[in-house]
């Protein structure tokens, strides 16, 4: 049912308030059917054709099932090679935006209806601009009047056009009052979401999971953890898929390659706390002290032993506490997942490039926490009594697992952790 301020879908002309509002109250929405106006006067040429086609259709003693098959051929023309193609958004723009939100909403919400107006509201900001609202209302218009549409389609695209007049240009953008944006932006998550399911079944067959079997968000902890235990049927079966879609993994690898690079370059998003961006720095910089430089030089072997498994262990606690954390940025999961991947994968290139890093980019519980750590970011190396402010900060809030935390770097920093052993070739 249209808000009481969107032009009626009798199409008048009027809002909906001045219209026909009374009648839908009176007898609800599937029975009320508007009186025959005619042609509207005062309104421009496509505007008038579009208020006669919608009103064949809402006139229609079958006016519901019309209005749904309506809704199947925009979506029918929206796809590619369609007369309503040139409104898609590329694939380069579309999928980093909807794979930052998609499984965050699936998870917040069971009904798809709720679910698609939740996607829509969380990436139409990014997605939408008055310049693309502008365009979908004037390619209803032209396709509207092409003399090559069916009589089918001109009454679908006669709603689209009226439901049009009534859209805001500007921000917010919401899924209630561009409805008709709304559903053909859907249809294309739809066509990536398939896309996506049959990658992610090739990579679940090569894992042993049953067929049909619930998934959690994105892949998980422990299908990681198998996937590098059976590296070649992973890398079988995402071949058999990459060559039946290569653009997908092309649109994948650009998404992933920033978070991936993010963590080889020693760069983050706002995903980590202060205390996990020092534990991480003490563990894989301080004790070690190799330079970059030296890297060529290390003995892969020793240091796979050398790294702390406690590191990879909390990555790969954060990589599900991320993904049940709804306060959590999106971005963050991603990027725990990939810094897990690379740590198990690239473990020289995610030790070198991290102890570059000297400004991360941290959440915060408090006031100046970040800046508190960044100073300690900016120094070459630590003493455990560097940290006894950030410690006492943290006890003062009440944040106990991230001080214990602290303690325990600090008792890394004062040689009560393991030694270091040797870990360069040829000593």
């Amino acid at each position: 049912m249209p808000s009481r301020n969107d032009p009626c879908p009798c199409g008048s002309g009027q809002k909906f308030k001045r219209c026909c509002v009374s009648g839908y109250r009176r007898v609800g929405w599937d029975s009320y059917v508007p009186l025959r106006r005619g042609r509207p006067t005062g309104v421009d040429e496509v505007t008038a054709e579009a208020a006669v086609l919608a009103e064949e259709l809402l006139t229609s003693p079958n006016r519901i099932q019309q209005a749904t098959e309506g809704m199947a051929l925009l979506r029918d023309m929206f796809v590619e090679g369609g007369p309503l193609a040139s409104l898609r958004w590329s694939w380069d723009e579309f999928v980093p935006v909807v794979e930052r939100h998609i499984y965050r909403v699936t998870a917040e919400v069971k009904d798809m209806d709720e679910r698609r107006a939740r996607l829509f509201d969380r990436c139409a900001p990014e997605l939408l601009n008055p310049e693309r609202v502008e365009r979908f209302a004037q390619e209803f218009r032209r396709a509207l009047m092409a003399p090559e549409r069916t009589p089918e389609e001109r009454r679908a695209l006669a709603m689209a056009v009226l439901a049009m007049r009534g859209a805001p240009r500007h921000p917010l953008y919401t899924s209630r009052r561009l409805g008709m944006v709304l559903w053909l932006m859907m249809e294309q998550v739809s066509e990536w979401v398939e896309r996506r399911c049959r990658m992610q079944a090739a990579v679940e067959w090569a894992l042993g999971v049953e067929p049909g079997r619930a998934r959690g968000q994105g892949m998980s902890a422990r299908a990681m953890q198998r996937a590098m235990e059976e590296p070649e049927e992973m890398t079988a079966a995402m071949k058999a898929a990459a060559d039946a879609d290569p653009e997908l993994v092309e649109l994948l690898e650009k998404y992933e390659k920033a978070l991936l690079l993010s963590i080889i370059e020693g760069r983050t998003p706002e995903v980590l706390y202060g205390e996990e961006w020092l534990w991480l720095t003490v563990v894989l910089r301080e004790p070690l002290r190799i330079e970059p430089e030296e890297a060529e030089l290390v003995d892969v072997a020793a240091l796979l032993a050398k790294l702390d498994e406690e590191v990879k262990q909390a990555i790969l606690t954060r990589v599900e506490a991320a993904s049940r954390d709804r306060s959590s940025l999106p971005e963050a999961q991603h990027w725990f997942e990939w810094a897990y991947k690379t740590l198990q994968i690239r473990p020289l290139a995610f030790f070198a490039m991290f102890a570059k890093a000297c400004e991360a980019q941290l959440l915060e519980r408090f006031e100046g926490e970040a800046e508190l750590v960044h100073e300690l970011q900016r120094r070459e190396r630590w003493s455990a009594e560097d940290l006894e402010p950030y410690r006492l900060k943290l006890a003062a809030r009440d944040a106990h697992g991230a001080e214990q935390r602290v303690r325990r770097l600090q008792a890394v920093l004062r040689g009560e952790g393991p030694s270091r052993g040797t870990l360069f070739r040829g000593c």
